[in-house]
Formats: structure tokens, C-alpha cells, sequence
């Protein structure tokens, strides 16, 4: 009797020997195995050519060379400022130059230059300025900065180029000085020049009158009386009824004019302590004098009689 084991034996032969022919013995691929290696290969092939054309990128991990560099020039120092919670103010002292009312020709140059005093308690730095606030600038700039700091109760000198305006008159150029902050402050200041020939002098009249001068008497010329004692300065002399002089007296001097002359021509005048001949003295004749109070004066001959002379006199002071 064949047992159950002898049957299973051989069987299970059977299979292992299938099992082993199965793996050593090549099969033929099917249609879809075929259609997906191709795949593969292309797609494989594609990315290889990527490789190929794409640059090399370095590392990240490449150290980067530094950059080279300098040594910093450290930066100028700030320029001075004013004290905080200081106060502005300023005082003239003097003018320097062209004192008020100087006489200039039309279109003259000229430099005016003030001293003025920081009277405040700020320091005034380049950043303040002297500006132009009224009147005729006459060619001058319309700001002008200081050279340098003025700390308080100290004094600087500001100077303005200018120029005399063409027309003739008296001109006057105000200034007053500003902070960097562009607030002016303190006294005004000021240049006044006149413009134009110096003017002649209007004397002043110190006595005016008639007087009649009897022969052989005096005048005073200063107070225009006769007779003229103590202070004459003229004697009527009557040597005879034909020979009469008009004689100075007590250091006056006198001279005949051609026409009616001003005081500018009676000081300018070569005037004379010589006897005037009455045969050189008529009616209308003017004549310069100085008194013996060194007085300029003129009178003209109004009237003239065989014993008395009358003069319309006038004298300045």
C-alpha cells in the first residue's frame, strides 16, 4: 500500500524543479513592459543633454573674497553755534570811516566801515551778517558776513564797499546786524554822505543900517553909528573944504568895488589900510571893510554933501 508520504514526496519535486526552471530561463516581455522601458530610456536621455548645456554652478560653500577698504577720513568738525538759550544784541560804537555828512563827488568810491559791539550774550559766528534795512544802498551789497567769531562784549569792525550817487544831495544807507537764523536784531547803523560842490557859506548878518558921518567925525562899523567912539574904524578927514579922505582906523581895512559884492568877495578881497581920496569916491560906489573886531562887511555911498558922506552899511558876522 502506497502511503500518503511517498504520493507528496514526488509532488512537491515537481514543483521546486518548476520554481527553478522559472527563474534561470529568460521570458519574452510583454507589448506594455516593451512601451514603458522606451520611455524611460528617452526621458533618461533627456536629462542627460540638460546636464550637459547647463553651466556648472560653484559651491555655495566658495568663500568670497572681502572687499578692500580705506581708512575713513573722520569728518570736519561742525562749526560753532550760539550758546543755547542766549540773546542777541548790538550797540554801535563809532564810524571808522566817512563820518556823517561827508562831502563826495557824484559816482565816488568809497569804504564805510562801522565798530560795533557785541552786547548780547551769544556768540556772533561767521553766519551773522550786517544787512541792508533802508535808504539808498548806493552800490553797496545788500549782506555782508562777518570774518570771524565775536564772542560777547568784544567789538568788530564792518566794512561796506559803496558808491556816491550821481545826482547831487545828501544819502543815507541803514544797516542793522542778523543772527543765523535770519532775525535781525539790535541797533541800527547808519552812512550819510552829500553829494555835490561844497556850498558857500550864508554868513550871518551881525548889523545893518544907514548912517550919516558928519566932517570930521568917525564910525563904528560894527554897530554902524556915529560918531564911532571908542571902537571907530573910519574918520571922515576933512583937511581943507577941497582935500577929504576916508581914513581907517584901529587896524580896518578897506577897498573900492566895481559892483555890489557878497561876503565871499569882501574876505577874498585884497583890502588896504590906506587913505581913500574923496576924487575917488562918488555916489553908488561900493566898498568892502574889515572892522577893527575882524568883521567882513560893505557899504555903498547913498549920499555925499561938501561936509558929510552917507552910507547904507552892512555887516556880517
Amino acid at each position: 500500500m502506497i502511503t500518503r508520504q511517498r504520493i507528496a514526496f514526488p509532488l512537491v519535486l515537481a514543483a521546486f524543479v518548476a520554481l527553478v526552471a522559472s527563474c534561470n530561463f529568460p521570458r519574452q516581455p510583454s507589448p506594455q513592459e516593451l512601451a514603458a522601458t522606451a520611455a524611460a530610456q528617452t526621458v533618461s536621455a533627456q536629462l542627460t543633454q540638460i546636464g550637459l548645456a547647463s553651466p556648472t554652478l560653484p559651491s555655495t560653500n566658495t568663500p568670497v573674497p572681502p572687499l578692500a577698504t580705506s581708512t575713513p577720513t573722520p569728518p570736519p568738525p561742525p562749526p560753532p553755534t550760539a550758546t543755547p538759550g542766549c540773546t542777541d544784541a548790538s550797540q554801535y560804537v563809532s564810524d571808522v570811516t566817512i563820518p556823517d555828512n561827508t562831502r563826495m563827488t557824484p559816482g565816488q568810491n568809497f569804504t564805510k566801515t562801522w565798530r560795533l559791539r557785541n552786547s548780547g550774550t551769544c556768540t556772533w559766528t561767521t553766519s551773522y551778517d550786517a544787512v541792508f534795512v533802508d535808504g539808498n544802498a548806493m552800490g553797496g551789497p545788500a549782506s555782508v558776513p562777518l570774518a570771524a567769531s565775536v564772542p560777547p562784549n568784544s567789538t568788530v569792525d564792518v566794512s561796506v564797499s559803496m558808491s556816491a550817487p550821481s545826482s547831487n544831495g545828501t544819502f543815507r544807507a541803514t544797516y542793522r546786524m542778523r543772527n543765523a537764523e535770519d532775525v535781525l536784531f539790535g541797533t541800527v547803523f547808519y552812512v550819510q554822505i552829500v553829494v555835490g560842490p561844497t556850498p558857500t557859506p550864508t554868513a550871518g548878518v551881525y548889523k545893518t543900517g544907514k548912517v550919516t558921518v558928519n566932517s570930521s567925525f568917525t564910525v563904528d562899523l560894527d554897530q554902524i553909528t556915529s560918531p564911532g567912539t571908542p571902537n571907530e574904524d573910519l574918520w571922515y578927514e576933512a583937511v581943507t573944504a577941497v582935500e577929504r579922505y576916508l581914513t581907517p582906523k584901529n587896524g580896518a581895512t578897506f577897498k573900492k568895488m566895481s559892483s555890489t559884492p557878497s561876503q565871499s568877495d569882501c574876505s577874498g578881497a585884497s583890502l588896504s589900510s590906506a587913505k581913500i581920496n574923496f576924487t575917488d569916491v562918488a555916489v553908488g560906489n561900493w566898498f568892502c571893510y574889515k572892522t577893527n573886531a575882524s568883521r567882513y562887511g560893505r557899504f555903498q555911498v547913498e549920499n555925499l554933501t561938501d561936509s558929510s558922506i552917507t552910507l547904507d552899511a552892512r555887516t556880517w558876522d
